[in-house]
């Protein structure tokens, strides 16, 4: 599980920078008595992680192959990844495309009245927008590959040649927008460089991400 390992540590590192205390997977910690005892310690599978959390008031659920990894959330900030790769075991799910999902909900009130998508699209594609998606903060390194509104959902998919954050990440991402019940939620899919995904791909699983939490949000 080495490489589903890597693949969730760089996010999580940035959901938990600043705090104390944390062992991302598949880092260093200290040997237990049967690993210093040269036994072989007996195999048990983990618990499988949550498929859906409740968020600020909105719950949050994954699409197939996906969990909820609890140590990543910041306050209305979660993280999702292979299910297998968080429990680092191969009993539990992995998605057909592999990538890094988080999503963010805000206060109630932040989507009244929803956002215009007119307006997204054009500030996205301005230097000031494009500079917001930008990991380095430079418009020039950002192109907006497809921008489009389906169904009260802006999708935003692009390219950000500039370094990541964390080398396993790729360069592709995609970002939606939409409301739940008067709030404002985004939701974001990064691409790994070791396993990166097609344009349709990409939305299609996003799509796919924001139909599970509409879903599970109706009525």
């Amino acid at each position: 599980m080495a490489f589903a390992a890597r693949l969730i540590a760089p996010l999580l590192a940035l959901a938990l920078a600043g705090c104390e205390g944390v062992v991302l997977p598949g880092s260093s910690s200290a040997p237990t008595p049967a690993a210093a005892s040269g036994a072989a310690p007996a195999r048990s599978v983990p618990p499988k992680p949550p498929t859906r959390l409740e968020v600020g008031g909105v719950v949050v659920a994954a699409p197939d192959g996906y969990c909820v990894d609890t140590r990543a959330r910041k306050g209305s900030f979660v993280l999702l990844a292979a299910c297998s790769a968080i429990s680092q075991s191969p009993e539990h799910p992995a998605p057909g495309r592999m990538g890094l999902l988080s999503a963010t909900v805000g206060k109630r009130g932040s989507g009244s009245p929803p956002p215009d998508a007119d307006q997204l699209s054009s500030y996205f594609r301005s230097a000031e927008g494009r500079a917001t998606l930008s990991y380095a903060g430079d418009p020039a390194s950002v192109a907006i590959t497809d921008a489009r509104s389906q169904n009260g959902v802006f999708l935003l998919a692009l390219i950000d040649r500039s370094a990541p954050p964390q080398p396993e990440l790729g360069a592709a991402r995609w970002r939606a927008l939409f409301t739940v019940d008067d709030r404002l939620v985004s939701v974001i899919l990064h691409s790994l460089k070791e396993d990166p995904i097609s344009r349709d791909g990409g939305t299609a699983l996003l799509q796919t991400f924001v139909a599970r939490i509409r879903a599970a949000n109706a009525g």
